[in-house]
């Protein structure tokens, strides 16, 4: 009985030191700063905001993407915050407030009428569908939107969306372009080149579909004769039917603008009915090619290609901004062998563009209103995070995680990246098939009529680097 009462005791008394070790920590003096540093507590803050969807069909991209961005939020907190005046000492606290919609709309608004009440300076938003839904409601409310959809409507006319990257029709016709340049053209002197689109009834994926066949009609190169419509989720059976018409209509490109979990299942079924390489497939770049790779395995990945934005981990080794993001993910990743992969580096690089943005805007206020640090964030709203943050990324260096930023190109663009380079699968391992290339530029004429993008050009083939 001794024993037992005695064990009772143990435990409770055990249980209070637990419970008052957190009092203890918070109660205790805190280390004081290196000499000339700022406290942290004593520093300003400013919050940024994301609505992703970390359940829904974006997941297996959204994943990586944002424990690449966390990563890069959690070395910037370790290096003091958020480095305003370029001295090497972080000036700023920045505070992340993310919520996950699982792409379901009625989410996706919940979520951002909630942050709306906070007065948001820039949220990072998911899926074209949404980002669109949202166009005139963000202009309305003076929030920049820092969209990782990149459907052609939010670009025309301009608004409050901006893209993490080009259009899906740019990038589209970019890699259609190389294709036909590099590969088809010299195996078939002076044939027009057949373009299929298999992808998603969507805005999203539907979003190459009149850009890519616009570029064709003008550059003359390829033609798009079909543009079919598959499950989120396709079956082998669905696909394999539509390759089967594809095959009976002389396709020589079949174009999908969704995730990876397609363009797998698409490339199985061109292997399964040895249609490759008559016929070719290639998505856009949240379809990478090393997760096809790693979903497909080497046989039934082989011929797969698509664009990509940034460096590439796996070819781009010697890269400055590829070695960050290692070193990123060896500090704050949990050892998983996969990362840090394409999906990854995109996720640094939106982080980094959005945390640039906000330090060009503290800097602009402060030159305008004569004020300090702390009170330039108290003042920072939407509108100096778009018209002096956004509006002059280009030329900015994020990290040397890709070539050097090449947009905005006018005062209307609202695209931060007009770069792209060509990677796939060759005899079963991840390689670079192309150099980097601008986009082309698909302004459409009429946007043109009404005024907009005069300091832009119309380009309907990519331009080499």
């Amino acid at each position: 009985m001794k024993s037992k009462i005695w064990s009772k005791v143990t435990f409770v008394v055990v249980a209070l030191v637990m419970m008052a070790l957190p009092l203890a920590s918070a109660c205790a003096p805190a280390a004081a700063p290196p000499e000339g540093e700022v406290p942290v507590a004593a520093k300003p803050h400013v919050t940024i905001h994301n609505i992703i969807d970390l359940t829904g069909a974006y997941a297996p991209i959204a994943i990586p993407s944002e424990k690449g961005g966390k990563h890069f939020l959690a070395w910037m907190a370790d290096q003091g915050g958020l480095d305003v005046d370029g001295d090497g000492v972080g000036d700023v606290i920045v505070d992340y407030r993310w919520a996950e919609f699982g792409n379901v709309d009625a989410r996706f608004m919940a979520s951002y009428k909630r942050f709306k009440m906070e007065t948001p300076i820039i949220i990072e938003m998911w899926s074209s569908p949404n980002q669109e839904m949202l166009k005139p409601i963000v202009e309305r409310d003076e929030i920049p939107m820092y969209g990782i959809g990149f459907s052609d409507p939010q670009l025309y006319p301009p608004a409050w969306n901006y893209m993490d990257c080009w259009s899906y029709g740019e990038s589209c016709a970019g890699a259609i372009d190389w294709y036909y340049d590099e590969v088809f053209e010299p195996a078939h002197p002076g044939e027009t080149m057949q373009v299929a689109h298999l992808t998603w009834s969507s805005a999203y994926g539907r979003a190459g579909e009149e850009p890519s066949t616009r570029a064709g009609e003008n550059n003359g190169k390829w033609e798009v004769v079909a543009c079919e419509h598959c499950l989120t989720h396709p079956t082998d059976p669905e696909v394999m039917a539509y390759l089967t018409s594809f095959e009976t209509m002389g396709v020589d490109l079949v174009w999908s603008n969704t995730i990876v979990n397609t363009p797998a299942v698409i490339m199985k079924g061109l292997h399964k009915l040895d249609l490759y390489p008559d016929m070719v497939h290639s998505a856009n770049l949240w379809a990478p090619a090393d997760q096809v790779l790693q979903i497909n395995g080497p046989a039934a990945s082989e011929g797969y290609f698509g664009p990509q934005p940034v460096y590439v981990p796996a070819c781009d080794t010697d890269q400055a901004g590829v070695k960050f993001a290692k070193m990123l993910h060896d500090t704050y990743g949990r050892g998983e062998a996969w990362l840090p992969n394409i999906q990854y580096m995109r996720g640094v690089r939106m982080k980094a563009n959005i945390t640039e943005s906000v330090r060009r805007a503290l800097v602009g206020i402060m030159d305008r209103d004569g004020c300090d640090l702390a009170t330039a964030c108290d003042r920072i709203t939407g509108r100096e995070v778009k018209e002096m943050g956004l509006q002059t990324l280009a030329g900015y260096e994020c990290y040397g995680l890709c070539p050097l930023m090449g947009a905005p190109a006018g005062k209307d663009d609202r695209r931060l990246a007009d770069k792209d380079q060509i990677v796939g699968v060759k005899d079963g391992k991840l390689v670079l098939l192309s150099g980097w290339y601008e986009v082309p530029r698909l302004i459409p004429e009429e946007m043109k009529a009404q005024g907009y993008f005069a300091d832009e050009e119309i380009k309907y083939t990519r331009t080499p680097l």
